[in-house]
């Protein structure tokens, strides 16, 4: 048996992007090997591909943290999974292939109703604004939360998140065109809705925008969830209330305009960021929390307790921004770091 996966040398280039055809033996005991239908492309898998992710492998790697596909072999029985389950799944790596053989306790059987495309796009997106609003942000109802890129993979399911908490969400978005879509799907009202603005006076801007959402009275924000910092960081945080929680998971401002890391960029915009005093942050009662999902991988019995109580929420369908051929994978991630999506990017396996 063959497969064929996705794979760079070594991090550090978009362009370095290949594809291959390798044998596969039977799956080994305790695994399942699951013939993939969908590969969820996310910008950890950016990041992750130019060098600039903490947890890239050194050396050739397959990038790829979530997928959707059919059950083919199971390594040893379960009661759970038999060949032929439709199933969704966490991979640390290794998702940007026609089969994996994957850890079983990763794995979920796929809601009626949902294409294997949906299943695909749910699993890294759900679980990162659950575990950053219910489990590091404690949300509940009547708090103020800000949500960053709120028409993106995550946002989507954060605003599901804080609705069904019955708090009140503030949505950020960096195109107009995005804001469409939260007034029908979530009834957010304008004045929830904020632009992002552009230009180098552009944190100066979103202050005064975040300000015209919170209203002349002053309120200020429980939480923030942001993938995003830059310059957005500063005024976000300055508007934390008393025992407000900022969540960060990642920033997309930092991310390269080419297909290479761009260290001069980099390091100018490392440079300048924002770095809150802690001394402050004990007086004013505030906290940071930064988090990234990958390193919760090996912590099995965490992961668990912590899907048992997201999939009780009545989730929509996701939200899918587009379908590529795993062959045209270096046009995803092109599309999906351009900012101009609206849901997930998906690659298709034949």
């Amino acid at each position: 048996m063959h497969r064929h996966v996705l794979f760079l040398p070594r991090a550090g280039n978009l362009n370095d992007l290949k594809m291959r055809q390798e044998p596969v033996g039977v799956p080994t005991s305790g695994s399942v090997r699951v013939k993939i239908s969908h590969s969820g492309l996310n910008l950890a898998d950016v990041f992750a591909c130019l060098g600039l992710y903490s947890a890239t492998p050194t050396g050739e790697f397959v990038p790829g943290l979530e997928f959707s596909g059919i059950v083919e072999q199971v390594g040893t029985p379960t009661s759970e999974l038999r060949p032929g389950d439709r199933v969704w799944g966490f991979s640390r790596f290794g998702a940007y292939a026609s089969h994996i053989d994957a850890d079983p306790r990763y794995l979920r059987k796929i809601p009626d109703g949902w294409s294997l495309a949906e299943a695909a796009a749910f699993p890294v997106q759900a679980l990162t604004a659950w575990y950053g609003l219910a489990e590091l942000g404690a949300l509940h109802a009547g708090q103020r939360v800000l949500v960053q890129s709120a028409a993106g993979g995550v946002g989507l399911h954060a605003l599901q998140i804080v609705q069904w908490k019955q708090a009140h969400a503030i949505a950020v978005i960096g195109r107009p065109e995005k804001a469409d879509l939260l007034m029908k799907e979530f009834g957010l009202s304008a004045d929830q809705i904020v632009l992002r603005p552009s230009g180098w006076r552009a944190g100066a801007e979103f202050g005064r925008r975040l300000a015209d959402a919170l209203g002349p009275s002053g309120r200020q924000l429980d939480l923030v969830l942001d993938a995003v910092a830059g310059p957005f960081f500063r005024p976000a945080f300055e508007r934390l209330a008393p025992g407000g929680r900022y969540l960060l998971f990642g920033a997309a401002d930092f991310m390269p305009t080419g297909s290479r890391r761009g260290w001069l960029r980099l390091a100018y915009q490392y440079m300048k960021r924002y770095r809150p005093d802690p001394l402050s942050m004990i007086s004013d009662n505030r906290a940071i929390f930064g988090f990234n999902l990958i390193w919760l991988y090996d912590r099995v019995d965490e992961m668990a307790a912590m899907l048992g109580p997201m999939m009780q929420l009545p989730w929509r369908r996701p939200v899918i921004d587009s379908i590529f051929p795993a062959a045209k994978a270096l046009d995803a991630l092109q599309h999906l770091k351009s900012g101009r999506t609206t849901g997930k990017v998906l690659l298709e396996w034949e």
